[in-house]
């Protein structure tokens, strides 16, 4: 879809489809159920996405490299472990503030979904079951 609004925030140029209403019925042709769109969303996280390479670009709409954004190195409290770039401001990691230790729990429950949903005949129960580590190694 073609940008519909057009603006400039602090320099930077930002691009829209604002017109919600011609958005009914969009994706009507995919016939996959909400439950196997969410295992997916899960399984991809745990098991596909390369932490290591790749950025998520919203402003984009898919992944890049984090040598196309020089993000490959630690720069002072910078991390990278997994990188989100500000649409807005493109050399801001929102990501960078994540550390090892919230990187592995994240995965962990990404893992965890992935399997619920793949394994549990009635997932709903256990998926919004409380965080539980799955070791005690903590920072």
């Amino acid at each position: 879809m073609d940008a519909t609004c057009n603006v400039t925030l602090d320099d930077n140029h930002c691009a829209y489809f604002d017109h919600v209403d011609k958005l009914k019925n969009y994706g009507a042709h995919n016939k996959e159920t909400v439950s196997s769109l969410l295992w997916a969303f899960f399984h991809y996280w745990a098991y596909q996405h390369d932490y290591m390479q790749d950025v998520i670009s919203i402003r984009m709409g898919r992944i890049i490299s984090k040598h196309m954004k020089d993000w490959t190195r630690r720069v002072g409290n910078d991390r990278h472990l997994i990188c989100i770039e500000d649409p807005f401001e493109t050399s801001h990691d929102l990501g960078r503030v994540v550390d090892k230790f919230s990187i592995k729990i994240l995965r962990e429950e990404f893992e965890r979904a992935a399997n619920i949903l793949q394994y549990d005949a009635n997932p709903s129960v256990t998926l919004f079951e409380p965080y539980m580590p799955l070791s005690v190694d903590e920072p």
